[in-house]
């Protein structure tokens, strides 16, 4: 192989689904055919793909490292994991990773470079205060994912410091951003857009997902919302509207230190009741819930591929270009 590229995730088990039968599989068969080695695991050893299976590989030449590993819920073994590629450059780097967790810090920054969000509020003793100037508002965890521990509250609601986040069990600390009024046909509308990096510098956007919910004001597909493509819902002038704030979004996370290594980022947004958008978080390990759509047809698959396979492509050929 011209390169190989460690894709730092928890180790794969003995028998995992052969390649062909998982998008990410498929990818790294494509990858291999282009003369790139993706070396999955965390450990010594890793694995590769290979027509109809998986198999042991050595990471002894690999150029780089794409950084996927739940960190949060694992903290010691990604770690460890870390310490075995300290050497090489990383995509998608520690920086990125670090800010986007950190949802105040990375709102700060967003907005430091033009780009206005909802309002937020990180002194619980001022939230009883502005969310009776705001109406509604979401209580979120401040390193939080996946929708966990989001709470849509008005005046009245208690209104912790603290609450449980990522990590089932582990408390962080809670602040408030402004609730904004959705559709009046939705509980919430809210769009996941992923933005991928090209080797030249430029942005490639994929399709984005828009996520609707009849019920439940926090909008996430891991908490019941209901996935599709955004342009079967939105017109033409929200989703151009949308891209300029993810094109504009990406570029200020590109300021970040070593943000040349900047792989993709997931730009979520919610849409008003004027079907504007408005950025509220980015996420620095994004799944841009296009398997929602592979699902349902050959079409989306292939994106599906695509968009598993151009961070290490990308990955690789920046290696390349400081080596």
């Amino acid at each position: 192989m011209d390169s190989q590229v460690i894709i730092l995730v928890p180790t794969l088990s003995d028998a995992p689904p052969a390649p062909e039968n998982t998008p990410l599989g498929r990818a790294a068969l494509a990858l291999a055919q282009e003369g790139i080695e993706a070396a999955f695991g965390a450990g010594a050893h890793r694995w590769k793909a290979q027509p109809g299976r998986w198999s042991p590989v050595e990471s002894t030449g690999a150029i780089a490292v794409h950084d996927r590993f739940p960190s949060q819920s694992r903290p010691d073994e990604y770690a460890s994991a870390r310490t075995l590629v300290s050497h090489l450059p990383m995509g998608n780097p520690t920086s990125l990773t670090e800010l986007c967790r950190d949802k105040l810090a990375c709102q700060q920054h967003l907005e430091s470079h033009g780009i206005v969000l909802p309002e937020l509020e990180a002194d619980p003793t001022r939230f009883a205060d502005r969310l009776s100037t705001w109406g509604a508002a979401f209580l979120k965890p401040r390193y939080g994912g996946l929708g966990r521990g989001v709470k849509r509250v008005v005046p009245g609601d208690a209104l912790p410091a603290w609450g449980e986040g990522a990590v089932p069990g582990v408390e962080e600390p809670l602040f408030l951003q402004r609730a904004i009024t959705p559709p009046s046909e939705s509980a919430g509308l809210a769009m996941r857009w992923l933005i991928q990096a090209l080797p030249n510098g430029d942005w490639l956007p994929r399709t984005p997902i828009a996520r609707v919910s009849h019920n439940d004001p926090v909008v996430n597909v891991a908490r019941g919302a209901h996935a599709v493509a955004a342009q079967d819902i939105l017109d033409e002038t929200t989703l151009r509207t949308a891209l300029e704030l993810c094109l504009r979004s990406a570029q200020a996370l590109r300021q970040i230190p070593n943000g040349e290594w900047l792989l993709e980022i997931g730009v979520d947004m919610v849409i008003d009741e004027h079907q504007h958008p408005h950025v509220i978080e980015i996420n620095s390990r994004p799944q841009g819930r296009l398997e929602h759509l592979a699902q349902r047809s050959p079409d989306w698959m292939a994106e599906h591929v695509e968009a598993c396979a151009q961070p290490i492509r990308t990955l690789a050929a920046l290696a390349h270009q400081v080596r």
